[in-house]
């Protein structure tokens, strides 16, 4: 016996390829127009990105961070957001012209329970440098990163804590474009 098949809906194949174009396919990011006047110098180039990074040097492992950039408040503040790739930490930055000083602050809040604070300092060299004050961190007090946008448009981070006196190396990463999503921040029971 056969069993003929019928076709699906022309309202089902609609759906589905207007699913898979919109939603399922991952797009290519797409840059955002930079606002007049904007005090936000090389950060500028990283709005609007997804960046997943790739340890470098010896020593250098664990899970990726994968890094979205965006505007806020009507273009005057850069909003970060982090989470390793395995879920286990994350965190957002707040990136804003001081009013008062016309430097470029931003806090910090983390999944770790801790959160920072501190000030961008842009460079001639399209470099940019932050220096923060840790808050709530069982050793690091203060942590000092450059970063930098490559001539083939990857972006490199290094840093260095201030812990127990003394600063140490801290990370150094080179971050990649991607279409990947920023992974779900996993919940630990009791925290």
């Amino acid at each position: 016996m056969r069993i003929a098949k019928r076709a699906p809906a022309a309202g089902a194949m609609v759906l589905s390829a207007v699913l898979s174009a919109c939603c399922l396919i991952p797009k290519a990011p797409v840059a955002e127009p930079v606002p007049a006047n904007s005090p936000f110098g090389a950060l500028e180039t990283l709005v609007g990105k997804t960046w997943r990074s790739v340890p470098v040097g010896e020593g250098e492992s664990g899970p990726a961070d994968v890094s979205r950039w965006s505007r806020d408040l009507g273009g005057r503040v850069l909003v970060n957001r982090h989470v390793l790739e395995d879920g286990s930490y994350g965190g957002v930055t707040y990136v804003y012209e001081n009013a008062q000083t016309g430097s470029l602050d931003y806090v910090y809040a983390t999944s770790g329970g801790f959160h920072t604070s501190g000030s961008f300092e842009l460079g001639e060299d399209g470099s940019w440098t932050a220096e923060e004050e840790v808050t709530g961190h069982e050793t690091i007090t203060r942590v000092r990163s450059t970063g930098r946008i490559t001539p083939d448009g990857q972006l490199a981070m290094t840093s260095e804590y201030f812990a127990n006196g003394e600063w140490m190396p801290g990370r150094n990463v080179v971050y990649g474009q991607t279409t990947q999503a920023l992974p779900e921040i996993s919940r630990r029971e009791g925290k």
